[in-house]
């Protein structure tokens, strides 16, 4: 078990170093904004912060705004209040085929010209706390998507 759900909170404009290699294979800081963010030595992200008694989870994507791409931010449908001292089983990520996988099994999926990506927190009684985010561009204008549990980033990937 991951810990009981204490605080879930939205973040923006959040800081990291570079967080991927540069050669544009999957979990690579690709694209324009991910050229300019290695330049500059960090990128920033928008996203969720889920705080269990035991880890503290971020959910996050590049906030900065290229030309020619509409890209979304992690958001969810779900009323976070219903989750608060729920056990937290697992997380898990499905990508646009449905297909599932725990973020233990490092699920690492390569989206051509955007796509779409959702998180799941997985709760001990069935019940699931669901973040999505989306990105569509020409090829150009990928922005990473992070999942970190503590200091660990357990799911890198472009969109």
């Amino acid at each position: 078990m991951e810990g009981l759900i204490n605080k879930i909170e939205s973040v923006t404009n959040i800081k990291l170093g570079n967080t991927g290699k540069l050669n544009g294979s999957k979990g690579s800081r690709l694209g324009f904004t991910g050229m300019l963010n290695s330049l500059c030595g960090y990128g920033e992200y928008d996203g969720y912060k889920i705080e269990t008694d035991q880890h503290d989870y971020h959910i996050l994507i590049e906030n900065g705004q290229s030309c020619c791409e509409d890209w979304g931010y992690f958001a969810s449908e779900d009323d976070f209040n219903k989750y608060i001292g729920k056990e937290l089983r697992e997380v898990r990520c499905t990508d646009t085929a449905l297909k599932q996988e725990t973020l233990k099994e490092r699920c690492e999926y390569g989206f051509d010209e955007g796509g779409i990506q959702f998180v799941d927190f997985v709760m001990t009684d069935g019940t699931v706390l669901q973040f999505a985010v989306y990105n569509a561009h020409n090829g150009y204008y990928g922005h990473s998507i992070l999942v970190a549990k503590d200091e660990e980033i357990i799911l890198s990937d472009t969109l």
